[in-house]
């Protein structure tokens, strides 16, 4: 994973070192930090955005989520109708499209699409021993409203709320990660190191 976000930095950064293309383009680079939840378990969901912005318009790119820590729930069986627990690691790759709604100097304020893949994996333990690791592909779609403010010409603050909801999956998996999503992200701007 981390090879391929390097590649697609190098590709995004000599796609923008072009002149012509430059007046158009800019490369973007986010940190972006979610809140959410797993079946009532609050998290926090790291996960770095690379891509480009057009004009003022619109900033595409790709993009890795995972979950900081792991989350342990309690279900029931329907085999055994006994309740088990289960931990569950998440994370996931990710196209974004973000559509520009306002924009000066420092404030801009967007709606933003992400279409993910990923493989939670669920681990059931008895007495500290591994006896079930289950990974389930998921297809899962976050949409939400975000606005970013701009502190200096390299560093920036953002926020926002939206939804995450899965494509695939049954209900029992929908009901575990669909979820409001609060976002809180530091953005670094590094056309200003560039420009330099």
């Amino acid at each position: 994973m981390k090879k391929i976000l390097v590649l697609l930095l190098i590709l995004f950064s000599s796609f923008v070192n072009s002149q012509e293309i430059k007046k158009k383009y800019k490369f973007n680079f986010q940190l972006d930090n979610r809140y959410s939840s797993i079946r009532g378990n609050n998290i926090m969901i790291f996960g770095t955005k690379i891509g480009l912005q057009y004009r003022n318009l619109t900033r595409f790119g790709v993009g890795v989520s995972f979950i900081i820590n792991p989350v342990d729930i309690s279900y029931t069986n329907k085999k055994t109708q006994k309740v088990e627990d289960n931990k569950i690691n998440f994370w996931y790759a990710s196209i974004f499209s973000d559509w520009i709604l306002y924009k000066n100097k420092k404030l801009e304020c967007f709606v933003t699409e992400q279409i993910g893949y990923g493989k939670p994996n669920f681990v059931k333990e008895v007495d500290n021993e591994v006896v079930s690791n289950l990974t389930v592909p998921l297809l899962l779609n976050e949409i939400s409203g975000q606005a970013n403010y701009k502190i200096t010409s390299w560093i920036g603050l953002g926020a926002g709320a939206g939804y995450r909801n899965l494509w695939n999956g049954n209900s029992n998996l929908k009901r575990t990660f669909d979820a409001p999503i609060y976002i809180v992200k530091v953005i670094i701007y590094p056309e200003s190191f560039f420009s330099k």
